[in-house]
């Protein structure tokens, strides 16, 4: 995997500002899979690719109480799966998928009196995809935030704005991604869907915000999202072997009450701070009649850390704990149910400034390891025909960085 990125930004004058970055993304994968029954030997190759290029760039001007930014963005994707078989089943799969995207968007950060920011925005893009069926879509994506400062240190932001989530173009591929050793309702083949639709919703939330006097925020706030065609992955049972597809499932609803804190200890200890969010999520979703909730939605999440500041050694470290609810959800258009215990997470970090230019992280994630147990069950005509369980223990990894800034 490659990820790459360029950017930089010009001064026009003292109130004209442009902005513009390159990016690439390139992911290259490959699997192996031989099996022997003692009379045929089985071979599946599977080897794929992902390439991403991008660029945007945005133009910002301050006129009098309006602060006003344009831009563009372009994007081309490429992906390609090959799946070759040998041995019972004789296949040559070969999937190419294109798409160029474009994207033009306009917002105005205007100031009303002394107290209230409004920033309407609208944005249009259009996508033009490639593959068995070419398919072109296009939408525009209005926008309004406020911001009304109560007091110095006291806000309250409101927004209402339209989102579309397209597919993305793994999900469109048709190619089948299957195993030949192993096969369940937790390890099932994977393919796409050629006929998968966006998914678009509109949101609205209002949030408060206090700012500590000796650094640091605490916020409390909810949302409420209206989603139309939403995306679900569905497993059925197809030839004797499971294969999990995305669909839009149907249309749902989605509101989270969200709470976040900040907050400096310095007059305890020294460079000493806490920090810590938590939400609440309630869903539901409508499909083919039937009322459900939006399938994998934990019920609460919640994340409390610690760090402390080394001014001396240009040193921070520190550790946070995730912990993850669990979900049961009911039985779905394929008639499987899920429902997966909840789990944590303990990482710690580190990062040291080496000079004015240069700086060093550590990240040690997930040093619990915690097991993971999924319980799914498949249905036949509303009786039980199936239960599998499977635990499934985390894995630790690391990940160090050298991050440089001229």
């Amino acid at each position: 995997m490659i990820w790459s990125k360029l950017s930089g930004s010009h001064n026009l004058s003292g109130t004209e500002l442009v902005e513009w970055n390159l990016k690439y993304h390139e992911n290259d994968s490959q699997g192996d899979t031989r099996t022997d029954n003692g009379t045929t030997i089985n071979t599946q190759d599977d080897e794929g690719s992902f390439r991403v290029f991008g660029a945007e760039g945005s133009y910002s001007v301050a006129l009098d109480e309006h602060f006003i930014k344009t831009g563009a963005e372009i994007k081309r994707l490429h992906q390609r799966d090959d799946v070759v078989t040998t041995g019972t089943i004789v296949s040559n799969e070969q999937q190419r998928l294109r798409e160029d995207k474009g994207s033009l968007y306009l917002q105005d950060e205007i100031s009303v009196g002394e107290n209230l920011i409004l920033t309407p925005g609208i944005r249009f893009e259009r996508s033009i995809r490639q593959f068995e069926q070419n398919v072109d879509t296009d939408y525009f994506a209005p926008s309004l935030h406020a911001l009304y400062k109560m007091s110095a240190n006291d806000n309250l932001r409101a927004s209402v704005a339209k989102t579309v989530k397209l597919p993305r173009l793994s999900e469109l591929s048709d190619s089948l991604d299957s195993s030949l050793d192993e096969n369940d309702i937790n390890h099932p083949d994977v393919t796409g869907n050629p006929n998968l639709k966006e998914e678009s919703a509109l949101s609205y939330e209002l949030r408060y915000e206090h700012f500590f006097e000796d650094k640091g925020i605490m916020s409390i706030g909810g949302f409420y999202r209206n989603i139309s065609d939403k995306i679900e992955k569905l497993t059925t049972l197809e030839s004797g072997r499971y294969v999990e597809r995305p669909e839009n499932s149907g249309d749902g609803k989605l509101w989270s009450l969200e709470f976040e804190l900040k907050k400096s200890l310095d007059s305890y200890v020294k460079g000493l701070g806490v920090f810590g969010n938590a939400a609440i999520q309630h869903t539901s979703l409508e499909s083919n009649g039937v009322k459900r909730t939006i399938k994998g939605t934990n019920d609460y999440l919640y994340n409390i850390g610690i760090d402390h500041r080394l001014e001396a050694y240009a040193l921070t470290y520190g550790a946070a704990y995730r912990y993850v609810s669990g979900y049961d959800d009911p039985i779905d258009a394929s008639g499987i149910a899920e429902a997966q215990e909840g789990y944590g997470t303990l990482d710690l970090y580190a990062k040291k400034r080496l000079d004015s230019t240069y700086k060093l992280g550590l990240n040690l994630k997930n040093i619990t390891q915690e097991t993971i147990t999924t319980t799914s069950k498949r249905y036949t005509s509303g009786v039980l025909d199936e239960t599998q369980i499977d635990r499934e223990q985390s894995r630790f990894h690391f990940l160090v960085t050298l991050e440089g800034r001229w």
